[in-house]
C-alpha cells in the first residue's frame, strides 16, 4: 500500500485503509446483492472453504469478523478501482488491514475469484487459486465476501486466511 517506515507510514496505512471502508460502506448499495441473496452466497461459500479444509489433517477454520471485513473490502476494492471509484490499487495482501483492524495473528492471505457466468465459478475460482493454502495449518481463521458488479455483470468471491 504504502512503502516507507516509522510512525508516519504506520498512520498512513490506517487512513488508507479507513478511506478504503468508509468507500465500500458508501459505495456498495450499488454494488452488494441483496441481503438475503448475498448471504445464501456467503454460505455457499463458506461451506467450500469449510469442505476443502475438511481434506486436510487440520482443524477447521474458525469464522472471524476481522478477516470477513478485509475479505469484503479487498473483495470490494476491485470493481472499485476498475470503475475509477478508488484511486488505491486492488487489495491483494490482507495482513495491514487485518493487523489496522485489531486482528491479532501475524499471517494473513487473500484468495479471489470471478465470474461471470455464475457465483458458483467464483467460488471454484476461490478454490483453486487457495487450495494449498485453505490446506495451511497456520491459517486458523477466515473471512468471506460475495459481492456482483451489476455495472460489468460480474461476481467476486473473496476469502481471508488469518493465523498465526
Amino acid at each position: 500500500m504504502l512503502a516507507g517506515g516509522g510512525a508516519h507510514s504506520a498512520s498512513a496505512r490506517k487512513m488508507a485503509w479507513v478511506a478504503i471502508a468508509i468507500i465500500a460502506t458508501v459505495a456498495s448499495a450499488g454494488l452488494l446483492l441483496a441481503p438475503p441473496a448475498r448471504a445464501d452466497l456467503v454460505g455457499h461459500l463458506q461451506d467450500a472453504v469449510a469442505q476443502a479444509r475438511a481434506g486436510s489433517s487440520c482443524g477447521p477454520l474458525h469464522p472471524d469478523p476481522v478477516a470477513a471485513r478485509v475479505a469484503m473490502i479487498a473483495n470490494k476494492s476491485y470493481p472499485d478501482w476498475l470503475a475509477h471509484i478508488s484511486t488505491s490499487p486492488p487489495i491483494t495482501d490482507p495482513l495491514p488491514g487485518l493487523k489496522e483492524l485489531g486482528y491479532a495473528g501475524n499471517k494473513g492471505k487473500f484468495l479471489g475469484g470471478v465470474s461471470k457466468k455464475s457465483a458458483a465459478d467464483a467460488i471454484k475460482g476461490v478454490l483453486l487459486e487457495g487450495y494449498a493454502a485453505i490446506l495451511d495449518c497456520s491459517y486458523t481463521d477466515y473471512g468471506a465476501s460475495m459481492l456482483s458488479d451489476q455495472a460489468s455483470g460480474y461476481t467476486l468471491a473473496a476469502v481471508v486466511l488469518a493465523g498465526q
